[in-house]
């Protein structure tokens, strides 16, 4: 499962096609968006041809610089008159799948009553469409990079629908963000993507009774990644593998673990528009200013010395908001200060509204997502708390290092990866790791961190060693070009 590095004379530079259901700054649900942007910009800049596809969502802004219209096709029998809207981004061309039937609602995948019961017709016609773009310009990109279970289908319809095609002979990497969605509908609507009946097996799309598109991406894909290298050898496990393991491990050989990397020109103290003052490693004055500022923005006293301790998540299971919902008295009882940013569960959001009333002059509470914020939050803490349940990659702790904010994080995925535990004795480490899934756990971890903070020169240690971290995309993008050349050998 390990990658090597391909420098930048190995080869000719290649054709890439990034087939994604969101990316940053024109549709965003989580980490992938961001993800996608970021890997995309970054394999430009090593001198690649990129193309991302994309559903052509209600709130995209881009200016147009084509327009292919009208397309059609038959979809599960129904007839689709749609379009193929192009443009550039940062130095990438982007290919937007315009029907506004599908993709002119409020959400990517659902609204507040859940998710959208055609979302299996609504990503088999945008693959389908993405492969038909393609097949109409007589011309095929390198490899095509897919990503998450909304894109799954695109392997197998290169083996079938497109099998002969000049099309087909295309080599696809499938990337794994989360493995726990799946893209799982109801085996009666098997019949919407037109394949024969052998391809609904427990061998093929079968999972459980439903058809699963994550499971297609898994079997038919020519390698296969994951956001860490931690997280590649976790979803082969019982634990982690969300019921797929059994198949994970059927084709672990062909699995990779690429650890994300962050947008340093977005994340960047130095440069940062939303700090107060900007700070590096080498002049830490503006960090002590953020944090004065977040204090008073809080409406408590800007000399306050107790730690500042800051979650930014959605509010869910997955990240650990259990554990600090359990611990929460124990840690403020500590004398620290807590902010938290996120949206999600209702009992959570409740839970954290309630603890802000019970403990106005600690506890500040922002439910929602703002990004500003966030940008504030980092550069003005002292200790970020990620105590995920899993986490296959994550990017605020990330963040955390290179604002000099100190993380104490669960050791999972790619928390496990990027967080080295301080060692006093041998004074290294960029921040604070526990391993049981417990409160207990947590709770000495996080106090752990606070006598480490009360002593000033060791805590500037653990910041700097933080902020010399190097978590670029060069790095990653270097690794997935690596598996790009594997990728395209396999299929030759």
């Amino acid at each position: 499962m390990s990658v090597y590095n391909r420098t930048l004379k190995q080869k000719h530079m290649l054709n890439i096609t990034l087939v994604t259901s969101e990316m940053a700054p024109f549709a965003k649900t989580g980490g992938l968006a961001d993800a996608v942007s970021g890997l995309g910009k970054e394999l430009v800049n090593l001198g690649n041809q990129v193309t991302v596809m994309m559903p052509f969502y209600r709130n995209v802004q881009v200016l147009p610089l084509g327009l292919i219209s009208p397309l059609r096709m038959n979809v599960g029998g129904r007839q689709i008159t749609y379009s193929i809207v192009e443009g550039t981004h940062k130095g990438m061309k982007m290919v937007f799948v315009d029907f506004p039937h599908f993709f002119q609602r409020p959400g990517l995948y659902g609204d507040s009553s859940g998710g959208y019961s055609d979302n299996d017709e609504r990503f088999i016609f945008f693959t389908r469409a993405c492969l038909e773009y393609y097949k109409r310009k007589d011309e095929r990109p390198d490899i095509f990079h897919c990503n998450d279970w909304p894109t799954g289908l695109l392997p197998l319809f290169l083996r079938t629908h497109y099998y002969h095609d000049a099309l087909s002979k295309t080599a696809v990497l499938f990337a794994i963000h989360n493995i726990a969605y799946q893209g799982n509908f109801a085996g009666s609507r098997f019949n919407l993507l037109e394949l024969g009946n052998e391809f609904f097996t427990s061998e093929s799309l079968e999972f459980y009774g439903a058809v699963s598109f994550l499971k297609s991406g898994l079997l038919y894909s020519d390698l296969l990644t994951t956001v860490s290298p931690t997280h590649a050898q976790e979803i082969l496990t019982d634990e982690f593998g969300h019921r797929l393991q059994g198949v994970m491990r059927t084709r672990k050989d062909r699995l990779f673990g690429v650890l994300n990397g962050i947008d340093e020109q977005v994340w960047n103290p130095e440069t940062d528009s939303y700090l107060v003052r900007n700070y590096s490693l080498n002049d830490l004055s503006g960090k002590k200013e953020c944090r004065r500022k977040l204090l008073s923005d809080a409406g408590w006293s800007t000399d306050d010395k107790r730690p500042i301790l800051t979650m930014i998540s959605r509010m869910a299971l997955q990240k650990g908001i259990d554990l600090l919902e359990a611990a929460s008295k124990r840690i403020l009882d500590g004398d620290s200060l807590l902010f938290v940013l996120g949206t999600g569960g209702r009992r959570y959001e409740d839970f954290f509204r309630d603890l802000c009333r019970r403990r106005p002059d600690q506890v500040h509470v922002r439910i929602g997502f703002d990004e500003s914020f966030a940008h504030e939050l980092e550069a003005g803490s002292d200790l970020f708390l990620m105590p995920s349940r899993y986490e296959p990659c994550g990017l605020n702790q990330m963040y955390s290092l290179r604002y000099g904010t100190v993380p104490v994080v669960r050791a999972t995925g790619g928390l496990q990866d990027t967080v080295q535990d301080w060692s006093e004795e041998n004074q290294t480490g960029n921040g604070f790791k526990f391993e049981p899934h417990r409160a207990d756990a947590f709770v000495s971890c996080v106090e752990r961190a606070m006598r480490t903070f009360q002593e000033k020169s060791t805590w500037g240690k653990v910041i700097a060693n933080g902020m010399r971290s190097n978590f670029s995309w060069r790095n990653s993008a270097l690794q997935y070009m690596s598996l790009y050349d594997q990728a395209i050998q396999l299929k030759s």
